[in-house]
């Protein structure tokens, strides 16, 4: 009776500790999952943030460029944080498709915002950070670059 009874304790805890490893693991997995997703959508809020404000700056620049006379020299200088939850970014113009594209890094989360301008867009894009929008006088386009 000795020998079942000593089995039946290291079977009972060898199999109390494998069921306790699968649901560590199992919660260690589903909370990386939880953390992974929130961590997207927390960088595609604040791109979408960023991008409003440089589609209303794209805009502030049209605004001016359709106003001027003749020879219009506009140029905006817009601090933007240089990364959005410790990812970078870059904001680019689709001109084909009248839109500005925001693309992080790492995570690859993307976002767009339409553009409505009368000035024509030209393909362009910047970092985050400095974003310079202007109007090119050569081409007769609104693009964005590095400030």
């Amino acid at each position: 009776m000795r020998r079942n009874r000593a089995v039946s304790t290291t079977l009972s805890y060898t199999l109390s500790l494998a069921i306790a490893s699968i649901l560590v693991s199992g919660l260690l997995i589903a909370g990386g999952n939880f953390v992974e997703n929130r961590q997207e959508q927390v960088i595609r809020d604040e791109l979408e943030v960023v991008g409003q404000q440089v589609a209303a700056d794209i805009a502030r620049i049209d605004r001016l460029v359709v106003a001027a006379d003749d020879d219009p020299t506009a140029r905006l200088n817009h601090t933007f944080p240089a990364r959005v939850s410790g990812t970078g970014y870059r904001v680019s113009i689709d001109a084909g498709a009248d839109e500005l594209a925001l693309e992080s890094t790492s995570p690859d989360v993307s976002v767009t915002v339409l553009l409505k301008t009368r000035t024509d867009l030209g393909d362009s894009s910047a970092g985050g950070g400095v974003i310079t929008v202007f109007y090119d006088e050569s081409n007769d386009q609104l693009e964005v670059r590095d400030g």
